[in-house]
């Protein structure tokens, strides 16, 4: 008689649970809106990213292909409906014209993530605003000039590291990620604190910067189940206090912060560096000691997007030697006139600003963005699709979607530069979205854009860029990661430049 019970207890539980899980399933029919085929019981279309095969926006980009002629999709994130909208207007309505109804992002659990807790990115409402201010001070012109001798700095720095590898070797064959992460996080360490990074080396010491943020970033399966915790099962990371930031990260970062600050007031010394800038911008304490969260912000705001562009950047042009000669020829004119790279310089090297910026289109190092609606909007598309959307409700954008849609771009996996020239297709809003759009654009874009452009025209200045063997070819998309590298890595050969070409 028990084992009857049992086997109904069990059968009613199942019954239940799968009633549970496919509460949903049919919200998007419902609302006659066109459903991604592929949904598992309890995962939605999340199992591929769940299981490591696929990062989200991978996800997401197939999903935009395989629904060419609809301006929207319906997913399931898990259980939950989500909406992703593929039509550059409804990206406009969702990320700047109704920016009111789209306003918030996930927010994080700050006991797991306490470095996290100024982050834009994870913060709403005055929050939000506060420190987006901290953002427009730290990138003024005035600063953006400090930012630029930082990376002519360190330029000079990287040529040295790179050349002592050519004392066997006539080529250097490296990890161009690799590579580009010793010098990013070189100047952020020189930009922020005022110290030498010590990152221009093959051995990184255990708490170095490299170190830290590699226990961040390094696409491996711990950083790969963490991150999807962290984004894709809230829940379960606080209940097991999983943060995106490795805990002993979180206490050493903190440490190397206070101790700086605490050298300085014994000293009397103040500094001209964003460390300072943080100081006297949180002089009132109106969220309490944030300093060493503010000065983490900044450190991985410069660190990896910069040094996966500049991966990306260095690997296109080695697989486009036409481009990296024209390159060439600007980077050797403005610098003949400047004598070194300063911020004027900078500015004038459109033509690798071009690459650049077409390097993010085929390569975003954020290729997807996420919205949480917080006010009822009804999304109507052109081809007359109609979503009702409530607060609490996800859309997703799929950034490279947009960026490789023939639709919107001629010949869109083609790599070609001179889409960026002055008034052509590449400045159309919301068809490029390598930094987003609207209110909620990456904050760091000025920033990133000054230490990629120093560090492009001193290898260009100084070396060939050849395409390497251990590159994998076609590229596949990192699925252990949720920003954009390549599968094994962007490799690049170096040779010494010894003529003008």
């Amino acid at each position: 008689m028990i084992w009857v019970i049992t086997y109904i207890g069990v059968v009613l539980f199942l019954v239940l649970m799968y009633k549970y899980l496919t509460r949903n399933y049919n919200h998007w029919n419902i609302r006659k809106i066109p459903t991604a085929r592929g949904a598992v019981l309890g995962f939605g279309h999340m199992l591929d990213v769940m299981m490591l095969k696929k990062n989200l926006s991978t996800l997401l980009q197939e999903t935009y292909n395989a629904y060419p002629d609809v301006s929207m999709v319906g997913l399931f994130d898990f259980d939950q409906p989500a909406l992703l909208i593929k039509d550059p207007e409804l990206v406009k309505t969702v990320i700047q014209i109704e920016f009111a109804s789209f306003s918030d992002h996930m927010t994080l659990n700050i006991f797991a993530d306490p470095l996290l807790t100024m982050d834009p990115a994870f913060v709403n409402g005055e929050k939000w605003k506060h420190i987006r201010g901290m953002f427009s001070k730290a990138f003024s012109v005035k600063n953006l000039k400090f930012i630029s001798l930082v990376a002519k700095y360190e330029c000079d720095k990287l040529v040295e590291f790179i050349d002592k590898k050519f004392d066997k070797e006539s080529v250097v064959d490296v990890n161009a990620k690799h590579l580009f992460s010793n010098f990013t996080a070189q100047v952020v360490a020189h930009m922020i604190f005022g110290v030498d990074g010590e990152a221009f080396d093959d051995f990184h010491l255990p708490e170095s910067f490299r170190t830290m943020m590699d226990a961040m970033f390094e696409a491996n399966v711990i950083t790969g189940i963490r991150q999807n915790i962290f984004f894709s099962l809230p829940l379960v990371g606080k209940l097991l206090n999983v943060g995106f930031v490795p805990s002993w990260v979180n206490v050493t970062f903190t440490r190397v912060v206070n101790e700086i600050r605490e050298l300085r007031k014994s000293l009397n010394l103040k500094k001209y560096d964003i460390l300072q800038q943080i100081i006297d911008y949180e002089a009132d304490n109106k969220y309490g000691d944030v300093v060493a969260c503010y000065a983490f912000l900044f450190f991985i705001e410069g660190y990896e997007t910069s040094s996966l562009t500049l991966s990306s950047t260095a690997y296109l042009l080695s697989k486009y030697p036409k481009f990296q000669t024209k390159a060439r020829k600007e980077v050797d004119r403005v610098m003949d006139k400047y004598k070194s790279i300063c911020y004027d310089a900078i500015n004038e090297m459109t033509y690798l600003d071009q690459i650049i910026q077409e390097a993010i289109r085929l390569f975003s190092p954020v290729a997807s963005m996420q919205k949480i609606c917080t006010k009822s909007i009804t999304l109507q598309g052109v081809d007359g699709l109609a979503c009702a959307l409530d607060p609490g409700d996800v859309v997703f954008i799929s950034s490279v979607g947009i960026h490789r849609d023939e639709k919107y771009w001629q010949n869109p996996n083609d790599f070609n530069p001179d889409r960026f020239a002055k008034g052509s297709e590449g400045y159309r809003k919301h068809m490029y979205l390598g930094f987003g759009e609207g209110p909620r654009k990456c904050p760091g874009k000025r920033m990133a854009i000054v230490q990629v452009k120093a560090a492009m025209a001193i290898i260009l200045k100084n070396y060939i860029i050849e395409a390497s063997s251990r590159t994998v070819e076609p590229v596949k998309i990192e699925p252990k990661y949720f920003l954009t590298t390549a599968q094994g890595g962007f490799w690049i050969e170096l040779r010494r430049l010894t003529c003008s070409c």
